[in-house]
C-alpha cells in the first residue's frame, strides 16, 4: 500500500486505501480522493482540517473541495492500461473531454480543448462503467427474452412443419377415400354394365336362334321349289305347287315378317352432372387456409397420442375413459346415434387395442357412453345421449327429432349390469342434437344442436334447469368465417370453470366463459397443436386429464398444469 503523496507512482489513497478517484492536491503536497477529503473536512469546523498524512492544517477554498487543485500527475489506476495520445505520442491520456466525448492528454487540454469542459479520465471511466453496467443488465434481460422468443418461434416453426405433415396426411387420406369410393363405384357400374349387357345378349341370342331355325325352314322350301323347277316330272311340279298353296306360302310370309322390332343398348344414367360431382369432391377434399391464433401461456401439456383403427376417414363419435385396472379408453366409430348397435372398441392408455364391442364396464361417468344407448331396448328413431354428473345422478338427453327433447335424471346403482332408479325428467325445445354436457352444479347444461338442413352449421346452446328454452347461444370469434362444433365439455382450467368446445372445422378447441349464463369466447386451448386435426369428441377423466379424438382416429391426452 502506498501512502498519499505527490509521487507519480503512488496509486492508492491513504484514507480509503483504494485507487484514487478524482484525486485532489493539498498545499502540503499530499494527494487524496475528493470524497475522502470531503469526509475529513466535514468532521471539522472553522473551514480548516488537518492533512490525514502530516496533520498540517489546510484551509478550504471558497468553492469547497471541488475547487481544490486536481493532481493531474497521479499514476493511473492499475486496472486500466496506459494509453498514449495519438497526437502527442509521448503524452498519456489523462482527461475526458465532455464536449467531444474523447480521451485527451494534457497538451490537448491546453490547446485544442482549452475551452472545453474536461473531467479526470479515470473518474469518467468509472462513471461510464456504471452506465455500462446498467446497459449490460438491460441487454442481458433483452437477450434472455429474445432467446426465449427464438426458442418459442423455433418450436412454432417445428409445430408448423408437424401440422403441415398432419394436414398433408389428412389430404392424402381424403384422396384415398375418394379413390377407394370411385374404384368401388366404378366396379359397381362395371358389374351393372356386365349384368345389363349379359341380359341383352341373352335376349338377342334367343331371337337369333329362332331366326336361324326359320332360315332352315325357308331354305328347305326353296330347295323343294328349285327341284320342281328343274325337274321335268309332272309329279314333282304338281307336288310343289300343292304344298305352296296348302301353307308354305303363308309360312314364308310369316317367316319373312319376323325380326327385331326394338333394339337395346346399355346406357349410363347418373343423377348429377360432372360439375356437381367435382364440386362435391372439392368440398370433401377441402381447401387449405391460414388459421391465426394468439399465442397464450400454455395451460396444458401434451401427454400422449395414439391412433385407433386403420380407416383413413374414421370418425370417433363417442369417447369415454374407463376407470379400470389398468385404465382404458373406449371409442365408438358410429357417425350417428340412431343405431342401436353402436360399435365400440377399448384401448389401453398407451394405445394398445384390447377388445371390441365392449360393454359399458366401469365407466367414470365423467362423459360416459355418448352415443351408446344404455337401455336394453333402445327406442327406434330416437337419439339417446348420456352425460356426466357428480356422484350418482346421471343425465340422458332423448330426442325423437320432433323439436322437443327430454332430459332424464336418474340414479345409477350399478353399471354391470346396469341398474337405475329415481328417474325424473323435464322437456326442452331442441331439434336433433349431437352432444351435451352438464356442469358441476347440475343446473346448467349445454347442447350441440345438429341442424336438419344441409350447409347449416351446428349451434351450441346453453340451458338452465328446468327451463325449456335456451338462455344463450354461442357466437364464435368474429375472425372465424365458419365454426363447426362437434362436442362440448365443462372443465376447470386455471382455477376457472369454463366450457370447452371442439371445432372440427378450424382444428381448434374454444375456451368459453359460462359465467352469468352467457356463452362468451375467451381464447383457444393449446393453439397450434399439430396433432389437432378436426377434433370430433372430448371427455375428461377422474384425474382431470382431457382426452380428445380427431377424425382419422387420433387420440390425444392433455394434462392441466395447475393441478
Amino acid at each position: 500500500m502506498a501512502s498519499g503523496g505527490n509521487d507519480a507512482k503512488s496509486v492508492t489513497c491513504a484514507v480509503c486505501l483504494e485507487s484514487y478517484l478524482d484525486p485532489k492536491f493539498l498545499p502540503c503536497h499530499h494527494t487524496f480522493c475528493a470524497q475522502c477529503i470531503t469526509d475529513v473536512a466535514n468532521r471539522h469546523t472553522g473551514g480548516t482540517f488537518p492533512c490525514p498524512s502530516c496533520r498540517e492544517s489546510t484551509s478550504l477554498p471558497t468553492g469547497g473541495v471541488a475547487a481544490m487543485q486536481a493532481n493531474f500527475y497521479i499514476k493511473k489506476q492499475p486496472e486500466y492500461d496506459e494509453e498514449m495520445c495519438q497526437i502527442h505520442t509521448k503524452r498519456e491520456l489523462e482527461f475526458y473531454c465532455v464536449r467531444c466525448q474523447e480521451a485527451i492528454c494534457i497538451n490537448c487540454k491546453m490547446t485544442k480543448h482549452e475551452q472545453h469542459q474536461t473531467e479526470d479520465l479515470h473518474t469518467a471511466i468509472q462513471q461510464k462503467h456504471k452506465e455500462l453496467l446498467t446497459d449490460k443488465s438491460r441487454l442481458q434481460k433483452a437477450v434472455r427474452y429474445v432467446t426465449r422468443r427464438v426458442k418459442t418461434t423455433r418450436v412454432e416453426q417445428q409445430a408448423v412443419l408437424d401440422k403441415k405433415a398432419a394436414v398433408e396426411k389428412n389430404i392424402r387420406d381424403r384422396h384415398a377415400v375418394m379413390v377407394a369410393a370411385a374404384d368401388k363405384f366404378r366396379d359397381e357400374a362395371l358389374d351393372s354394365l356386365q349384368s345389363v349387357s349379359t341380359h341383352i345378349d341373352s335376349d338377342i341370342a334367343q331371337i337369333l336362334e329362332q331366326q336361324e331355325g326359320d332360315m332352315e325352314e325357308l331354305l328347305d322350301i326353296q330347295r323343294q321349289v328349285e327341284h320342281a323347277c328343274n325337274s321335268g316330272r309332272a309329279s314333282d311340279v304338281f307336288t310343289a305347287v300343292r304344298e305352296m298353296k296348302s301353307g308354305s306360302e303363308q309360312a314364308v310370309e310369316k317367316l319373312t315378317s319376323q325380326g327385331l322390332k326394338t333394339v337395346c343398348r346399355p346406357v349410363l344414367r347418373f343423377k348429377v352432372t360432372s360439375d356437381v360431382i367435382l364440386q362435391k369432391a372439392r368440398g370433401f377434399m377441402g381447401t387449405v387456409t391460414k388459421m391465426e391464433m394468439e399465442v397464450e401461456a400454455s395451460e396444458v401439456r401434451m401427454l400422449k397420442r395414439f391412433p385407433c383403427g386403420q380407416e383413413s376417414d374414421i370418425e370417433v363419435f363417442c369417447l369415454g375413459h374407463v376407470d379400470s385396472d389398468p385404465p382404458g379408453v373406449r371409442v365408438s366409430y358410429e357417425r350417428r346415434q340412431l343405431k342401436a348397435d353402436a360399435p365400440g372398441r377399448l384401448y389401453s392408455e398407451d394405445g394398445k387395442y384390447k377388445q371390441s364391442n365392449v360393454r359399458l364396464g366401469k365407466f367414470t361417468f365423467n362423459r360416459s357412453a355418448k352415443g351408446k344407448s344404455m337401455c336394453s331396448e333402445p327406442r327406434a328413431g330416437c337419439i339417446d345421449t348420456f352425460c356426466k354428473s357428480l356422484t350418482t345422478a346421471h343425465f340422458r338427453l332423448s330426442n325423437d327429432l320432433s323439436g322437443e327433447a327430454v332430459i332424464d335424471i336418474f340414479t345409477v346403482i350399478s353399471t354391470d349390469p346396469l341398474k337405475v332408479e329415481s328417474k325424473t325428467d323435464f322437456s326442452i325445445n331442441l331439434g336433433a342434437h349431437r352432444a351435451f354436457d352438464v356442469d358441476d352444479t347440475e343446473q346448467f347444461f349445454v347442447v350441440v344442436e345438429e341442424p336438419q338442413l344441409p350447409d347449416v352449421w351446428r349451434k351450441v346452446k346453453l340451458y338452465r334447469r328446468p327451463g325449456a328454452d335456451a338462455i344463450s347461444t354461442y357466437s364464435p370469434p368474429a375472425h372465424l368465417k365458419c365454426c363447426q362444433p362437434s362436442d362440448v365439455c365443462f372443465y376447470r382450467l386455471g382455477g376457472q370453470h369454463v366450457l370447452l368446445v371442439t371445432d372440427e372445422e378450424n382444428d381448434a378447441i374454444h375456451v368459453v366463459d359460462v359465467s352469468g349464463g352467457c356463452l362468451r369466447f375467451v381464447r383457444y386451448l393449446a393453439p397450434g397443436c399439430p396433432w389437432l386435426i378436426q377434433p370430433t369428441a372430448i371427455t375428461v377423466d377422474v384425474s382431470a386429464r382431457l382426452w380428445l379424438a380427431c377424425r382419422g382416429g387420433t387420440i390425444i391426452c392433455m394434462d392441466p398444469l395447475d393441478k
